[in-house]
């Protein structure tokens, strides 16, 4: 298929509807979690999965799904040895509300999965595992921790695209997970099908999600402090910006700072393929 053909015509048309109210808001954040209400407060409590407790093994089989996705870089430095994150086992975070996060009890070059989500699929930790594997850590600003969310939120939807029931599981780390997501796959310019971090006349992330949590595009979610931002990109989430988005490294920008999130929305563009970004957006119930 390809950019020209009436199938993806047909499709870009109907990614360009409006965002709508979900089918069902069962599927995203409710409850006040980690400090932070849900998106669309009139849905059932959340609760995480039970069941069979995973091994610490599952969560690194599980990475193999990177490949193909927003992530593969992340994956391929993973595996080569270039990242300061060598393990990733289940416990408690120093930061026991993180889906995966550091703990002083294992040293600085494991991430701990929180047991919390012990018995949920293991993929679903996998846009968290990229976030915190190239995270600078505590104390990072709003424009590194939303780049990073975003990279996050690109590759569920492409999980997404793979098997749609990783979004109807109803568990609370699906909910948690799709509700970045929505909030990405309406990041959009009005009448555009084009999913972009900044798009400031946007028509709002959550249709008829709580108003404190409405944004009109991703850039602008409070995902942290903007008087921290300034902070310089490390080489290996410049590394893989550039496998992302298929560019030299060289054009990639050097700081966290409001700028990159304008390279990233002319940038990451073509990362999410539309028969993909319209498979999420159905697993997600924003279409028919």
């Amino acid at each position: 298929m390809t950019a020209a053909s009436p199938n993806a015509d047909a499709m870009r048309a109907t990614l360009s509807s409006p965002p709508t109210v979900p089918v069902d808001v069962s599927r995203f954040s409710s409850n006040v979690l980690v400090g932070e209400p849900g998106i669309y407060p009139d849905g059932p409590p959340m609760a995480p999965a039970t069941g069979h407790r995973h091994s610490d093994a599952s969560i690194e089989l599980a990475m193999v799904e990177l490949v193909g996705t927003a992530g593969e870089a992340v994956f391929d430095a993973w595996t080569m040895g270039r990242t300061a994150i060598r393990r990733l086992v289940y416990g408690v975070p120093d930061s026991p509300g993180r889906i995966v996060g550091p703990a002083a009890s294992v040293g600085a070059s494991t991430r701990v999965a929180n047991e919390r989500y012990q018995c949920e699929d293991a993929r679903l930790l996998l846009p968290s595992i990229v976030h915190d594997v190239l995270w600078s850590g505590p104390g990072a600003g709003h424009a590194e921790e939303t780049l990073l969310h975003a990279l996050g939120a690109y590759v569920h939807a492409q999980l997404l695209s793979r098997d749609a029931a990783l979004a109807t599981t109803g568990t609370e780390l699906a909910r948690r997970q799709n509700s970045i997501t929505i909030t990405l796959l309406n990041s959009r310019q009005p009448g555009s099908s084009i999913v972009t971090l900044v798009a400031p006349d946007g028509p709002g992330t959550i249709p008829g999600g709580a108003p404190a949590m409405q944004s009109v595009d991703f850039w602008s979610v409070p995902f942290a402090a903007r008087d921290a931002d300034g902070a310089s990109m490390s080489p290996l989430v410049r590394e893989v910006l550039a496998s992302v988005v298929g560019a030299a490294i060289e054009s990639v920008p050097t700081t966290y700072d409001d700028a990159i999130g304008d390279w990233c929305a002319q940038a990451l563009v073509g990362v999410l393929a539309p028969v993909d970004q319209l498979a999420a957006n159905r697993a997600l119930g924003l279409l028919a």
